[in-house]
């Protein structure tokens, strides 16, 4: 490889399949309504009622990986190959801080505006048949993860760490395609059946610098850890492809069921 050319990267490369996919799944007629201030109260209630389970599922994610995660035994220098595990996990500790901020939030926002994030009764559990498709399919993708079964051997953060890459990278492209469109959106946000939650509230919160900034240095831990681990030997190449896809695959499934049907 010379100087000029970009090492390989695995989320360039995931971001290449499925691409059909990951456009239904960032393009949504919910998202459209969305930004479009059209969503009725009932239907934002429940959807992020669910997003705020999806959040619980995320945590304990968070707490599988770094229970999993091999850190070097003595002090790191920068330029050590254990930073990158380092660099990881520092940035599941933000993601559990971002986390618990963003379901406040939701909180804060849902009390404002007169939104319900309650699926169940006083004193009752949360019933099957009251979660969306989607948050099925992400605890059912997140539980995979979170077995407590020893991860392989080679880059045993692999599949942790781009399931959190996806899941946050789908999303922040989902909301800045919803930004793009609530831009030629007409009408005052106050007369929105939400009273203005979507477009004032929960849009610019989810396209904001500092989100983006967050996907963009997982993105690149992912991409530099595993250059530094196998370089461009092909046949350790296809074996990192191939457990990144499947769980690529998971994810976008995933995630293309989690908006509503409108």
């Amino acid at each position: 490889m010379s100087t000029a050319e970009k090492p390989w990267s695995l989320t360039s490369y995931l971001l290449t399949i499925d691409q059909d996919q990951f456009t239904r799944a960032t393009q949504s007629p919910f998202l459209r309504l969305a930004a479009q201030g059209r969503l009725p109260k009932p239907v934002i209630s429940n959807w992020l009622a669910n997003d705020r389970l999806y959040m619980q599922g995320y945590i304990r994610l968070t707490g599988e990986l770094l229970r999993t995660l091999p850190l070097p035994d003595h002090p790191t220098p920068s330029k050590s190959k254990d930073m990158i595990q380092v660099r990881l996990l520092d940035w599941l500790v933000d993601a559990l801080v971002n986390i618990r901020r963003e379901e406040r939030f939701f909180i804060d926002v849902a009390e404002r505006y007169g939104l319900d994030l309650n699926l169940a009764g006083k004193g009752e559990t949360i019933s099957e048949d009251k979660k969306i498709e989607g948050l099925r399919r992400f605890e059912k993708l997140f539980s995979s993860l979170t077995t407590g079964q020893k991860p392989p051997g080679f880059l045993p953060w692999l599949e942790g760490a781009v399931v959190f890459w996806a899941t946050e990278k789908v999303y922040f492209e989902a909301w800045s395609w919803a930004k793009a469109q609530a831009a030629s959106a007409s009408g005052d946000v106050k007369d929105d059946p939400d009273g203005g939650a979507m477009r004032k509230e929960f849009i610019p919160n989810w396209t904001n610098d500092e989100f983006i900034s967050f996907v963009k240095a997982l993105e690149a831990i992912i991409d530099e850890g595993i250059y530094e681990a196998i370089g461009d030997q092909e046949s350790e190449r296809e074996e990192v492809c191939k457990r990144a896809e499947k769980k690529w695959k998971e994810l976008l499934d995933a995630e293309e069921a989690f908006w509503p049907k409108i």
